[in-house]
């Protein structure tokens, strides 16, 4: 099996004119093969939003942006049908406010979430769309394994006891689909990737989703040597107000030599995988 013609099609049409922002050193993706794409949806200034789609048109969306970030209308372009697994990494505006149209509009068939709350109109907007959904509800904690066909995603974060803040106790995923990996990392910052490091959880990923928009209160230099990526994307808008992707986490990835793709510089990204190899490619 291969991924469907008209999801193909649509990351197309969702690139525009698609300009490759990079190949893996690797053979690129045969489209004979089982593939895995994953898109790192631009959603403005601050906020994550990232599908991951699989040949056998399995879909889990992690975070959507604020509201009105356009996920809705991604989600469309690509015809996803429905969303197998929403994650919601931490309840904060940037990371859940956008998934509150998508309960509304797409089918849901499970949702997790870090536990932790928050006081927002938009959170309890948030909680108000979960419920109505119908959706499984799931509270991720470490070693949980999250099903999404033939693939599954181990969660190496949150882990008892949780911290005060609601940025470490995000869920973060491994997915692995053969040679290639994913680690994704919501907003955890230093504090919750120490304890990682210390656990001796594997963390090894080739590609690796920035923590918290590419702030210098994630990406420690002991992260890093622990997840050895490839590649690192960060979600964040260009000339943020808050500074993001920051100078020193740049500066850091450059000394290890891991070339970095950033949703305001680059646009979409989609990382197309067939277990083997990998293609990145941008939209601007």
């Amino acid at each position: 099996m291969k991924v469907s013609l008209w999801l193909l099609l649509g990351l197309a049409a969702l690139l525009g004119a698609c300009t490759p922002g990079g190949v893996a050193p690797t053979s690129p993706p045969s489209s004979t093969q089982p593939q895995v794409a994953v898109t790192f949806f631009d959603v403005g200034e601050s906020g994550d939003g990232i599908l991951v789609a699989t040949w056998e048109e399995k879909y889990m969306l992690i975070d959507g942006g604020r509201r009105n970030s356009g996920v809705v209308g991604a989600l469309q372009a690509l015809q996803v049908p429905r969303i197998d697994v929403l994650v919601a990494t931490n309840p904060d505006a940037d990371h859940i406010g956008g998934l509150i149209d998508v309960l509304k509009t797409v089918p849901v068939g499970e949702v997790w979430l870090s536990g932790d709350t928050n006081t927002t109109i938009t959170f309890e907007d948030f909680l108000d769309a979960v419920s109505a959904s119908q959706a499984e509800v799931h509270a991720a904690r470490q070693e949980d394994v999250i099903r999404l066909g033939s693939l599954s995603a181990q969660v190496v974060n949150p882990s008892e006891p949780l911290f005060q803040s609601r940025n470490d106790n995000s869920v973060a995923l491994r997915l692995e689909f053969g040679q290639v990996s994913f680690l994704f990392t919501g907003d955890m910052e230093a504090k919750a990737e120490g304890r990682l490091v210390q656990s001796g959880v594997n963390l090894r990923a080739t590609i690796l989703k920035l923590g918290h928009h590419g702030s210098r209160t994630s990406t420690s230099a002991p992260f890093l040597a622990a997840v050895q990526p490839e590649v690192a994307v960060y979600q964040a808008g260009a000339d943020n107000r808050y500074g993001h992707p920051h100078p020193e986490t740049l500066a850091l990835l450059a000394a290890a030599g891991v070339p970095v793709y950033g949703t305001g510089r680059n646009g979409v990204i989609v990382i197309t995988t067939d277990g083997a190899g990998y293609r990145i490619e941008t939209e601007r």
